[in-house]
């Protein structure tokens, strides 16, 4: 007699006797996950008293899936990697900076004329001068511009100061702080997708393994 599963409460109707012991229980839950992969199973019992002979899937069709399955996996541990390097980029972006400026003439420059001129260290302090940031090209013309033109520092400080886009926050490179922030959420997005997925994987991976082990 042949007999088709594709769902865990009919192969448990013809299999009630493995759940009496619970050295089954492992292998249940992994036949369970292939049902729900959307696996389905058949096999052949000529006798009541012998164990079933499993017809679909094969061993070589098992074999092949595994393969699919764990290469499918290994590329997404490849972007999973590529996803965490820019997440750890992003969490240390204003560490990382804070060490490069050291490097920076113009962040010394800009350090002794906030020690020497008044004037200076108050539109530094106004706007919040991301000095520690003179490494990165997206803000270094920015700040060397406001460390040598007197005018443009007057002018960016005005702005700051009475624009309506600077009221709930008074920070010049308040974007550097925003697009890090949507760096971090949009990579810890990616990898907790992909561990969804390299967990779904490896739960139909060692459901078709326990398959393979068919008597």
């Amino acid at each position: 007699m042949m007999q088709t599963f594709s769902n865990m409460k009919k192969f448990l109707k013809a299999f009630s006797f493995l759940k009496k012991d619970k050295k089954n229980k492992d292998f249940l839950k992994k036949i369970e996950d292939y049902f729900a992969s959307g696996g389905v199973i058949r096999i052949e019992k000529k006798d009541k008293k012998e164990w079933p002979k499993l017809i679909y899937p094969t061993k070589e069709i098992i074999r092949k899936n595994i393969k699919q399955k764990s290469d499918v996996k290994k590329k997404l541990e490849t972007t999973k990697r590529d996803w965490q390097a820019r997440l750890i980029k992003a969490q240390t972006y204003h560490a990382v900076h804070s060490v490069k400026k050291i490097s920076s003439p113009l962040y010394w420059e800009h350090l002794a004329k906030y020690a020497a001129d008044k004037n200076y260290r108050d539109s530094a302090d106004k706007v919040k001068l991301p000095a520690h940031l003179v490494t990165d090209p997206r803000w270094e013309p920015m700040i060397r511009m406001f460390v040598k033109n007197d005018e443009y520092r007057q002018q960016l400080t005005e702005t700051v100061t009475t624009s309506i886009v600077y009221k709930n926050d008074r920070k010049v490179a308040k974007f550097a702080d925003s697009l890090q922030d949507f760096r971090k959420d949009k990579s810890q997005s990616q990898i907790d997708s992909i561990n969804k997925k390299i967990e779904e994987l490896n739960n139909s991976i060692n459901a078709l393994k326990a398959i393979q082990r068919w008597p």
